[in-house]
Protein backbone atom coordinates (compact mmCIF):
# COMPACT_ATOMS: atom_id res chain seq x y z
CA UNK A 1 0.00 0.00 0.00
CA UNK A 2 1.13 3.05 -1.41
CA UNK A 3 2.47 5.87 1.62
CA UNK A 4 1.42 9.52 1.57
CA UNK A 5 4.92 10.12 1.24
CA UNK A 6 5.57 8.21 -1.84
CA UNK A 7 2.33 9.61 -2.87
CA UNK A 8 3.66 13.05 -2.62
CA UNK A 9 6.57 12.19 -3.92
CA UNK A 10 5.25 10.39 -7.08
CA UNK A 11 3.05 13.93 -7.86
CA UNK A 12 6.26 15.79 -8.12
CA UNK A 13 7.84 13.55 -10.19
CA UNK A 14 4.50 13.53 -12.55
CA UNK A 15 4.52 17.13 -12.51
CA UNK A 16 8.35 17.53 -13.21
CA UNK A 17 7.73 15.78 -16.32
CA UNK A 18 4.38 17.73 -17.13
CA UNK A 19 6.48 20.93 -16.59
CA UNK A 20 9.88 19.41 -18.87
CA UNK A 21 7.32 19.12 -21.70
CA UNK A 22 5.66 22.23 -21.40
CA UNK A 23 8.89 23.62 -21.10
CA UNK A 24 10.10 21.62 -24.11
CA UNK A 25 7.24 22.51 -26.46
CA UNK A 26 7.73 26.30 -25.36
CA UNK A 27 11.22 26.06 -26.57
CA UNK A 28 10.62 24.71 -29.71
CA UNK A 29 7.17 26.09 -30.89
CA UNK A 30 6.11 29.63 -31.08
CA UNK A 31 2.12 30.38 -29.96
CA UNK A 32 1.78 31.39 -33.88
CA UNK A 33 4.33 30.77 -35.98
CA UNK A 34 5.84 33.15 -39.04
CA UNK A 35 3.92 32.96 -42.40
CA UNK A 36 4.98 29.51 -44.21
CA UNK A 37 4.71 28.26 -47.50
CA UNK A 38 1.69 26.09 -47.91
CA UNK A 39 4.21 24.10 -49.93
CA UNK A 40 5.71 23.29 -45.88
CA UNK A 41 2.47 20.95 -45.68
CA UNK A 42 3.72 18.71 -48.41
CA UNK A 43 7.15 18.70 -47.16
CA UNK A 44 5.90 17.62 -43.94
CA UNK A 45 4.36 15.01 -44.93
CA UNK A 46 6.80 13.66 -47.95
CA UNK A 47 9.68 13.22 -45.51
CA UNK A 48 7.18 10.48 -43.51
CA UNK A 49 9.47 7.18 -42.21
CA UNK A 50 9.26 4.66 -44.47
CA UNK A 51 6.88 2.41 -42.09
CA UNK A 52 4.38 5.17 -42.19
CA UNK A 53 4.42 6.10 -45.79
CA UNK A 54 0.70 3.86 -46.35
CA UNK A 55 -0.76 6.34 -43.70
CA UNK A 56 0.57 9.03 -45.29
CA UNK A 57 -0.52 8.62 -48.43
CA UNK A 58 -3.80 10.29 -47.98
CA UNK A 59 -2.19 13.61 -46.03
CA UNK A 60 0.08 13.83 -48.86
CA UNK A 61 -3.15 13.74 -50.88
CA UNK A 62 -4.50 16.33 -48.46
CA UNK A 63 -1.78 18.77 -48.64
CA UNK A 64 -1.82 18.41 -52.42
CA UNK A 65 -5.60 19.48 -52.48
CA UNK A 66 -4.57 22.73 -50.25
CA UNK A 67 -2.04 23.50 -52.23
CA UNK A 68 -4.61 24.57 -55.07
CA UNK A 69 -6.65 26.35 -52.88
CA UNK A 70 -3.91 28.44 -50.19
CA UNK A 71 -0.53 30.24 -50.74
CA UNK A 72 0.40 30.11 -47.11
CA UNK A 73 -0.14 28.71 -43.47
CA UNK A 74 1.08 29.51 -40.12
CA UNK A 75 1.43 26.47 -37.48
CA UNK A 76 -0.23 27.00 -33.56
CA UNK A 77 1.21 25.65 -30.98
CA UNK A 78 -0.47 22.67 -30.15
CA UNK A 79 -1.27 23.32 -26.14
CA UNK A 80 -4.91 22.15 -26.16
CA UNK A 81 -5.68 26.14 -27.07
CA UNK A 82 -4.60 25.48 -30.51
CA UNK A 83 -8.31 26.85 -32.13
CA UNK A 84 -8.89 29.55 -30.20
CA UNK A 85 -5.88 31.17 -30.83
CA UNK A 86 -5.55 30.72 -34.28
CA UNK A 87 -8.96 32.22 -34.27
CA UNK A 88 -7.72 35.19 -32.31
CA UNK A 89 -4.61 35.25 -34.74
CA UNK A 90 -6.14 35.13 -37.91
CA UNK A 91 -9.22 37.85 -36.80
CA UNK A 92 -6.45 39.98 -36.04
CA UNK A 93 -4.41 39.73 -39.13
CA UNK A 94 -7.66 39.56 -41.32
CA UNK A 95 -9.13 43.05 -39.79
CA UNK A 96 -5.97 44.62 -39.36
CA UNK A 97 -4.66 44.10 -43.42
CA UNK A 98 -8.81 44.96 -44.23
CA UNK A 99 -8.97 48.09 -42.36
CA UNK A 100 -5.33 48.92 -43.36
CA UNK A 101 -6.14 48.85 -47.20
CA UNK A 102 -7.82 52.13 -48.51
CA UNK A 103 -9.22 50.08 -51.21
CA UNK A 104 -10.74 47.53 -49.02
CA UNK A 105 -14.47 47.78 -49.47
CA UNK A 106 -16.13 47.11 -46.03
CA UNK A 107 -13.02 46.58 -44.33
CA UNK A 108 -13.40 49.78 -41.72
CA UNK A 109 -17.12 48.69 -41.17
CA UNK A 110 -16.53 45.37 -40.67
CA UNK A 111 -13.54 46.22 -38.25
CA UNK A 112 -16.27 48.77 -36.53
CA UNK A 113 -19.00 46.03 -35.99
CA UNK A 114 -16.81 43.05 -34.37
CA UNK A 115 -15.07 45.60 -32.46
CA UNK A 116 -18.14 46.97 -30.61
CA UNK A 117 -19.27 43.21 -30.30
CA UNK A 118 -16.36 42.92 -28.14
CA UNK A 119 -16.59 45.98 -26.17
CA UNK A 120 -19.86 45.60 -25.18
CA UNK A 121 -20.08 41.96 -24.38
CA UNK A 122 -18.76 42.19 -21.04
CA UNK A 123 -22.11 43.10 -19.14
CA UNK A 124 -23.61 40.26 -21.62
CA UNK A 125 -21.72 37.64 -20.60
CA UNK A 126 -21.92 38.74 -16.84
CA UNK A 127 -25.56 37.33 -17.45
CA UNK A 128 -24.57 34.12 -17.75
CA UNK A 129 -22.75 33.76 -14.47
CA UNK A 130 -19.80 35.57 -14.97
CA UNK A 131 -18.40 37.79 -12.22
CA UNK A 132 -17.29 41.01 -14.25
CA UNK A 133 -14.35 41.40 -11.61
CA UNK A 134 -13.28 38.39 -12.41
CA UNK A 135 -13.21 38.63 -16.40
CA UNK A 136 -12.65 42.66 -16.34
CA UNK A 137 -8.66 42.19 -17.21
CA UNK A 138 -9.34 39.46 -19.83
CA UNK A 139 -12.20 41.56 -21.28
CA UNK A 140 -10.01 44.72 -21.42
CA UNK A 141 -6.69 43.06 -22.71
CA UNK A 142 -8.81 41.96 -25.81
CA UNK A 143 -10.51 45.55 -25.99
CA UNK A 144 -6.94 46.73 -26.05
CA UNK A 145 -5.91 44.16 -28.84
CA UNK A 146 -8.52 46.27 -31.24
CA UNK A 147 -7.35 49.19 -30.09
CA UNK A 148 -4.26 48.41 -31.07
CA UNK A 149 -5.16 46.87 -34.24
CA UNK A 150 -7.22 50.75 -35.29
CA UNK A 151 -3.91 52.45 -34.59
CA UNK A 152 -2.02 50.95 -36.60
CA UNK A 153 -4.29 50.50 -39.24
CA UNK A 154 -4.80 54.36 -39.27
CA UNK A 155 -1.17 54.81 -38.70
CA UNK A 156 -0.90 52.85 -41.96
CA UNK A 157 -3.92 54.78 -43.80
CA UNK A 158 -1.95 58.01 -42.78
CA UNK A 159 1.19 57.16 -44.32
CA UNK A 160 0.19 55.82 -47.78
CA UNK A 161 -1.74 58.82 -48.04
CA UNK A 162 1.10 60.89 -47.32
CA UNK A 163 3.86 59.61 -49.20
CA UNK A 164 4.46 59.46 -53.12
CA UNK A 165 6.16 56.08 -53.05
CA UNK A 166 3.30 54.54 -54.02
CA UNK A 167 2.70 50.35 -53.56
CA UNK A 168 6.02 49.68 -52.37
CA UNK A 169 6.09 51.65 -49.41
CA UNK A 170 2.08 50.94 -48.67
CA UNK A 171 3.24 47.56 -48.75
CA UNK A 172 6.19 48.08 -46.06
CA UNK A 173 3.86 50.07 -44.35
CA UNK A 174 1.47 46.99 -43.80
CA UNK A 175 4.48 44.63 -43.67
CA UNK A 176 5.50 46.65 -40.42
CA UNK A 177 2.07 46.43 -38.97
CA UNK A 178 1.96 42.89 -39.03
CA UNK A 179 4.85 41.99 -37.68
CA UNK A 180 4.14 44.69 -34.67
CA UNK A 181 0.54 42.42 -34.47
CA UNK A 182 2.63 38.88 -34.52
CA UNK A 183 5.07 40.30 -31.75
CA UNK A 184 2.11 40.91 -29.75
CA UNK A 185 0.99 37.82 -30.15
CA UNK A 186 3.78 35.68 -29.18
CA UNK A 187 4.47 37.07 -25.98
CA UNK A 188 4.82 34.33 -23.45
CA UNK A 189 2.28 34.25 -20.44
CA UNK A 190 0.29 37.43 -22.13
CA UNK A 191 -1.99 39.22 -24.54
CA UNK A 192 -2.32 35.90 -26.45
CA UNK A 193 -3.42 33.67 -23.33
CA UNK A 194 -5.39 36.19 -21.52
CA UNK A 195 -7.67 37.01 -24.96
CA UNK A 196 -7.99 33.09 -25.86
CA UNK A 197 -9.32 32.61 -22.47
CA UNK A 198 -11.85 35.47 -23.11
CA UNK A 199 -12.97 33.74 -26.36
CA UNK A 200 -13.68 30.81 -24.02
CA UNK A 201 -15.69 33.12 -22.10
CA UNK A 202 -17.59 34.36 -25.16
CA UNK A 203 -17.95 30.41 -26.58
CA UNK A 204 -19.09 29.54 -23.55
CA UNK A 205 -21.65 32.44 -22.52
CA UNK A 206 -23.35 31.70 -26.61
CA UNK A 207 -23.97 28.23 -25.83
CA UNK A 208 -25.61 29.35 -22.60
CA UNK A 209 -28.07 32.47 -24.76
CA UNK A 210 -29.34 29.52 -26.49
CA UNK A 211 -29.02 26.27 -25.00
CA UNK A 212 -32.13 24.41 -27.41
CA UNK A 213 -29.58 25.56 -30.26
CA UNK A 214 -26.69 23.06 -28.87
CA UNK A 215 -28.07 20.44 -26.09
CA UNK A 216 -28.81 18.37 -28.74
CA UNK A 217 -25.16 17.92 -29.76
CA UNK A 218 -23.40 17.30 -26.16
CA UNK A 219 -22.46 14.21 -24.88
CA UNK A 220 -20.70 13.30 -21.91
CA UNK A 221 -17.48 11.45 -22.68
CA UNK A 222 -17.18 8.71 -20.66
CA UNK A 223 -20.61 8.05 -20.03
CA UNK A 224 -22.19 8.85 -23.68
CA UNK A 225 -25.38 10.74 -22.29
CA UNK A 226 -26.40 14.20 -23.01
CA UNK A 227 -24.68 16.77 -20.11
CA UNK A 228 -26.36 20.14 -19.72
CA UNK A 229 -24.89 23.58 -21.17
CA UNK A 230 -23.26 24.54 -17.60
CA UNK A 231 -21.66 21.56 -16.82
CA UNK A 232 -20.37 21.33 -20.60
CA UNK A 233 -18.52 24.90 -20.43
CA UNK A 234 -17.00 24.40 -16.82
CA UNK A 235 -15.21 21.12 -18.48
CA UNK A 236 -14.69 21.76 -22.04
CA UNK A 237 -14.71 25.19 -22.78
CA UNK A 238 -14.00 27.45 -20.12
CA UNK A 239 -10.63 25.79 -18.84
CA UNK A 240 -7.52 26.61 -20.36
CA UNK A 241 -5.97 23.16 -22.64
CA UNK A 242 -8.91 21.98 -23.31
CA UNK A 243 -9.37 21.04 -27.10
CA UNK A 244 -12.38 23.19 -29.24
CA UNK A 245 -14.73 21.05 -30.88
CA UNK A 246 -17.39 21.36 -33.82
CA UNK A 247 -20.15 22.79 -31.57
CA UNK A 248 -17.54 25.25 -29.78
CA UNK A 249 -16.37 26.52 -33.80
CA UNK A 250 -19.82 27.25 -34.33
CA UNK A 251 -20.89 28.85 -30.97
CA UNK A 252 -17.71 30.81 -31.13
CA UNK A 253 -18.35 32.07 -35.02
CA UNK A 254 -21.75 32.83 -34.33
CA UNK A 255 -20.97 34.73 -31.26
CA UNK A 256 -19.08 37.17 -33.59
CA UNK A 257 -20.78 37.21 -36.77
CA UNK A 258 -17.93 35.73 -38.57
CA UNK A 259 -17.05 32.42 -40.94
CA UNK A 260 -14.86 29.94 -40.15
CA UNK A 261 -13.62 27.49 -42.67
CA UNK A 262 -12.14 23.74 -41.06
CA UNK A 263 -9.98 22.40 -43.10
CA UNK A 264 -9.75 18.66 -41.78
CA UNK A 265 -6.45 16.56 -42.90
CA UNK A 266 -7.73 12.66 -42.61
CA UNK A 267 -5.48 9.77 -43.22
CA UNK A 268 -7.95 8.19 -45.83
CA UNK A 269 -8.16 11.68 -48.63
CA UNK A 270 -11.30 12.51 -48.97
CA UNK A 271 -11.72 15.51 -51.71
CA UNK A 272 -14.05 18.68 -50.40
CA UNK A 273 -14.42 16.72 -47.07
CA UNK A 274 -14.35 20.48 -45.38
CA UNK A 275 -16.83 22.30 -42.84
CA UNK A 276 -17.79 26.22 -43.03
CA UNK A 277 -19.26 28.02 -40.17
CA UNK A 278 -21.42 30.86 -40.93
Amino acid sequence: MQSDDDAQTQDKLTQAQLTAIENEIKSSQPLTSQLLPISALLHQYSTTAANEQQQSAGFIQSAQFLSTKYTSLRRVRGDGNCYYRAFLYSLCEHLLLRNSNNNETGGSKEFSRIKTTIVNSLKWVCQFGYEEMTIDMFHEELVDLFDFIDVSAADNNDKSASTAAGATKDESNRNNAQQQLHSKLNEENSTSDYCTWYLRVLTAAQMKSNPDRFLPFLLADETNMMMDIPTFCSREVEPMGKECGMVTVAALAECLGVKVVIEYIHSEFLRGYFATMD
